[in-house]
């Protein structure tokens, strides 16, 4: 009863997560925060949960955080943090809940964790409070409240078994239209893992992905932002694209002093340890494997998720090149691409080892 009272006043107000950039360096998406606005504000009858995905560094942390502020009351945000120890503090805060009396996580992992492991859908119990605040907030306000699960890529390697038992519980309360959860990560395992559950039948689909800026954005973003000459700016645009981690990066770095060819030799000694992890060099284990898939991706630019699955013989190798940073998996579209285009920059300037020639019409990467 007592955490029931304390969660009124975030759900009365909502959330206001911080957001940890100032105005002059941040790069306005004004459509993609209008797109996800309308996920945060669903009418009385929505009756789905959300996926909402992008690679790291597109900045989706920071739009995700705008949006839940402008929308304000009846969103609930909870940032899933690294370190799972911090996990109940993080969902505590973001529901009001008294955690020091009701220890969410920690009541999950000793059930997960028994000799007489309860089934999930037992395990989501520990929400109940949450859904009669949910129940209250709808027979008041005539719709339902969204909740904001941040970072959820943190739990998919370490504690899958918390991301089932929060989709099972988003799932059942889409179902009831109770409150809406929304899922925010990066691409990679956790899309897969999600619509391989029986639970992924009340997701919405296609899945909301952020991606990169385009070029437009990006030369705003070196102009405007870092007062970087246009010439430069499209030769490091042309490096990195428009990943905004990458371009604050090599803009930063520029800015410093170093001239373009060093900047360039970092970036490409960073893809390379990433190709290294990915065992994609000569003489590792996948680089056979690795330049016919380089090679048919050079070609179309996107593979078919099927047909990037051709190429592997168990679903651990396809994670394990995956999960390198090396390509990346659109649940959108359900499609495989490149991860960036500082690993096409690599590719093409490594095209020796990977068998791509001069008079390969491939070479020419956009």
């Amino acid at each position: 009863m007592y955490n029931k009272w304390l969660l009124n006043k975030p759900v009365k107000k909502g959330i206001q997560p911080k957001i940890d950039i100032s105005d002059d360096k941040l790069v306005s998406r004004p459509l993609v925060i209008e797109r996800f606005k309308k996920i945060l504000q669903p009418d009385k009858d929505h009756s789905y949960y959300h996926l909402v995905c992008s690679e790291h560094g597109t900045g989706k942390i920071t739009l995700v955080r705008i949006a839940s502020n402008e929308v304000g009351c009846g969103v609930l945000y909870v940032n899933i943090p690294a370190n799972l120890s911090e996990l109940d503090k993080a969902f505590g805060k973001a529901i009001n809940f008294a955690y020091e009396r009701i220890s969410v996580t920690r009541q999950w992992l000793r059930k997960i964790n028994s000799d007489d492991t309860p089934k999930l859908s037992e395990c989501a119990k520990a929400l109940q409070t949450f859904r009669h605040a949910s129940e209250m907030y709808k027979a008041k306000y005539d719709k339902p409240i969204v909740i904001v699960y941040d970072n959820v890529s943190h739990l998919v390697h370490k504690n899958p078994e918390i991301l089932d038992i929060l989709q099972d519980d988003a799932k059942h309360n889409a179902d009831d239209r109770k409150y809406i959860a929304v899922f925010v990560c990066s691409e990679g395992s956790v899309p897969q893992r999600m619509e391989s559950r029986s639970a992924w039948s009340r997701a919405k689909t296609p899945v909301m992905e952020i991606g990169d800026l385009s070029e437009e954005e990006s030369m705003e973003y070196l102009i405007k932002n870092h007062k970087i000459k246009e010439v430069y700016a499209k030769k490091l645009f042309d490096l990195v694209g428009g990943h905004i981690i990458e371009l604050k990066i090599v803009a930063d770095d520029f800015l410093a002093g170093q001239k373009f060819e060093i900047i360039k030799q970092q970036v490409l000694d960073k893809v390379e340890k990433k190709f290294k992890s990915a065992q994609l060099l000569p003489n590792d284990q996948y680089y056979e494997l690795g330049k016919s898939l380089i090679c048919d991706l050079l070609k179309s630019n996107e593979l078919s998720f099927l047909e990037f699955k051709n190429y592997f013989d168990r679903a651990e190798k396809l994670n394990e090149v995956l999960d390198s940073n090396i390509f990346s998996y659109h649940p959108e579209k359900n499609i495989v691409t490149f991860q960036s285009q500082s690993v096409k920059s690599y590719i093409q300037e490594k095209a020796n080892i990977f068998h791509i020639y001069e008079n390969f019409k491939i070479i020419e990467i956009d």
